[in-house]
């Protein structure tokens, strides 16, 4: 996908959107929007105008007229119009920040991304709550949190009752509210990508997503396994070899062993 310059790294040295993403996705604190943004960049075709987007996140939290939950909400999901995508909610372009932010339609997570973003600007500390099935926002109230896709705010037994509307065969449980840190945020939206590419299949943005997925910290092996397929799948198994050899050298041990012999598989099929 795009592969232009995106971003300067600390050395003034430009970077594409995936060298973006690992840099931020590699940050403390992770820059939620910055991330964001650079998913956009790296997965579509067409520009992504991360200055326009940042700006436009910038004055809605300079909008904000007090610091607390319920005024973000209103002015979110009142006074700007944001919300769900119901007509299209497997429409890929919910998952991309930049296009969430100005056609004002996105799912959980992005909308929820927006609402964090922006409080933060306003001096307001949220979080996400990533509860299965339907992602959330949390608040400093711990019994109060911010259904995003809805544009309104729930307390405990409201998200119960989500969740089960979405999960009826599993028991709700307080874990499911605990906060979610901003890398398992980015993980999420990579991996509802990565559903929406397989459910229809699309290689070549089934490929983009995880050319992320394995930049994040922590990325496990399979996905450099999955990687490998993906390129092979496109005619270029010698990339999937060499990015294979690459995790075997990074992981060692016994998963080091496995993914090299992989890589010397993919090998073959150029002899």
């Amino acid at each position: 996908m795009s592969d232009g310059e995106w971003a300067e790294d600390q050395s003034g040295d430009h970077l594409s959107p995936a060298e973006a993403f690992a840099e931020w996705a590699a940050t403390e604190p992770v820059p939620l929007d910055r991330a964001a943004l650079a998913i956009a960049a790296h997965c579509r075709t067409d520009p992504v105008d991360e200055a326009a987007a940042l700006a436009e996140l910038d004055r809605l939290g300079a909008a904000v007229r007090e610091p607390i939950p319920e005024v973000v909400v209103d002015l979110l999901f009142g006074a700007e119009g944001f919300g769900p995508n119901r007509g299209r909610f497997a429409d890929p372009a919910n998952s991309y920040l930049d296009l969430v932010v100005s056609r004002r339609l996105g799912i959980p997570i992005t909308l929820a991304v927006v609402t964090i973003e922006v409080a933060r600007r306003a001096g307001l500390e949220l979080h996400g709550v990533g509860m299965p099935g339907h992602f959330l926002v949390g608040t400093p109230d711990a019994g109060m949190f911010i259904d995003a896709f809805e544009g309104r705010l729930i307390d405990r037994a409201g998200a119960a009752a989500i969740f089960a509307r979405f999960e009826s065969r599993q028991a709700f449980d307080d874990s499911f509210l605990q906060p979610t840190p901003p890398e398992a945020i980015l993980l999420r939206m990579l991996n509802n990508l990565r559903t929406l590419h397989l459910r229809q299949p699309d290689a070549p943005s089934l490929l983009a997503v995880l050319e992320l997925l394995t930049k994040l910290p922590g990325c496990p092996p399979d996905e450099f396994l999955r990687l490998s397929q993906a390129l092979a799948t496109l005619g270029r198994p010698d990339e999937g070899a060499r990015a294979l050899e690459d995790a075997a050298d990074r992981f060692g041990g016994r998963d080091g062993e496995h993914l090299r012999h992989a890589a010397t598989r993919l090998w073959a099929q150029l002899n």
